[in-house]
């Protein structure tokens, strides 16, 4: 896949929003993991669903949410691997050193919250076909539809690529025709 020079500067812009946190937020804080979170009982049932055995988290930012505890009725679960029950969590980035290493190889499904509208614009569809070939049967996305709080340090919003539902919806059509065997779930914060 090719991507623009814009696309790798904004990965630049990231590491720097990891390591130096923002004006408002610590390192720690800033891309903790969290947008994970309110989506993690939908994903675990579309993982029982298709039988997944391993998951690509593609943008887990920090994991807090995956190294964490869960409690689920009166079952702890020791983190995500645990609570979703899949062998596989590949945990992957660029923004992130312990995790900046592309998958190498295809796991049963993408999850993918909070990062397409981070995307350059000429870069979404490249990105996009990017997590379909890494994926055996299914993708969850979640993409923001307005603005972001952040900002990078140039006084750009860190949301680069603002589109609402139906025309994220019209861009995933084209998808779901291109790889109809691999289920497509899309949802939104807006």
């Amino acid at each position: 896949m090719f991507f623009s020079d814009e696309y790798f500067k904004t990965i630049e812009l990231y590491k720097n929003l990891h390591s130096s946190g923002t004006t408002k937020l610590s390192p720690q804080n800033t891309f903790a993991g969290y947008s994970l979170v309110e989506w993690i009982p939908e994903i675990y049932s579309i993982i029982k669903i298709n039988k997944a055995n391993s998951i690509i988290d593609f943008g887990c930012e920090k994991t807090l949410v995956h190294k964490g505890k869960i409690q689920s009725g009166q079952k702890t679960y020791s983190g995500l691997k645990e609570f979703w029950a899949v062998e596989n969590i590949t945990l992957y980035d660029p923004g992130v050193k312990e995790f900046n290493n592309y998958p190498k190889k295809k796991s049963d499904g993408v999850i993918c919250t909070d990062v397409l509208e981070h995307i350059p614009t000429k870069d979404i569809f490249h990105f996009i076909d990017g997590l379909y070939s890494l994926s055996k049967k299914f993708i969850f996305l979640v993409v923001a539809t307005i603005p972001a709080s952040k900002l990078f340090e140039d006084g750009r919003n860190i949301h680069l690529t603002l589109k609402n539902a139906d025309e994220w919806n019209i861009i995933f059509n084209e998808f779901k025709n291109k790889y109809p065997k691999i289920q497509t779930v899309l949802r939104f914060n807006e």
